[in-house]
């Protein structure tokens, strides 16, 4: 594990990357820049095909200059998972409880499954390099620490939940949720993928099963799409037999 950690992502080549703080306003652009396309082509390619002469093409600057900014591939794939995450946890922060405690279950994770969808490569890395980089463990963990947390406000407004157990069960359904969004976007798995493909029908897949989780019943079938009424029907039928 130490010897892959230290082959993948780490260049040979001395590097004269200059801190953040020190650049001026046309530095920064530039680094942006190379940030933006390196977000895109590890969308298109992933980590493992990710290089940096397909960052610096797509970015429109010269091979080296992306050396001037950052050490390696890895320094910059943390930065714009860091990044992701920020703006992740900022919209989810804003989110308003309204009076119907589905919605927000909805809402929430919506969000969460869209911006995932549209960043593949970005939660491709966050499950499959964080059992061999810290950095991407460690960002995976802070932030999933602090959705978890919001999920805990939730509970205790919503249902009732004493802060301690609210705070257990936000763990045990964010791991819940981390289990399906894995498996529906990047293992594509047959079973979960034929009946929830698209982001709403993941994130109301999930926000059926969380509801009865919490409050032990079916959300209001007048909130549901395709998705949740397929689980509803399916719960209905096992009950009466038919």
């Amino acid at each position: 594990m130490a010897a892959k950690t230290k082959a993948r992502g780490r260049t040979r080549r001395p590097s004269s990357a200059q801190p953040k703080e020190a650049l001026n306003a046309r530095g920064l652009r530039s680094r942006e820049r190379l940030k933006s396309a390196v977000r895109d082509v590890l969308n298109e390619k992933g980590y493992r095909k990710l290089r940096v002469q397909d960052v610096t093409d797509r970015a429109g600057v010269a091979n080296g200059l992306f050396y001037r900014y950052f050490h390696d591939l890895r320094e910059i794939v943390a930065e714009i998972s860091s990044d992701f995450f920020d703006e992740l946890i900022s919209d989810t922060e804003t989110l308003e409880i309204p009076d119907a405690p589905y919605d927000w279950i909805y809402n929430n994770h919506r969000n969460v499954v869209e911006r995932f969808a549209k960043n593949p490569g970005i939660l491709a890395c966050l499950f499959g390099l964080a059992g061999d980089y810290e950095e991407f463990d460690a960002i995976w963990k802070r932030n999933a620490h602090k959705w978890n947390l919001q999920v805990a406000d939730f509970l205790q407004a919503k249902a009732g939940f004493e802060r301690t157990n609210a705070e257990h069960m936000g763990f045990v359904l964010g791991a819940m949720t981390e289990g399906v969004i894995y498996q529906a976007l990047i293992r594509h798995t047959k079973d979960l993928f034929e009946f929830a493909s698209q982001p709403e029908d993941i994130a109301e897949a999930i926000a059926v099963m969380w509801y009865r989780a919490i409050f032990f019943s079916d959300p209001p079938s007048a909130k549901l799409g395709p998705a949740g009424r397929r689980l509803v029907t399916t719960k209905a039928r096992r009950q009466t037999g038919k």
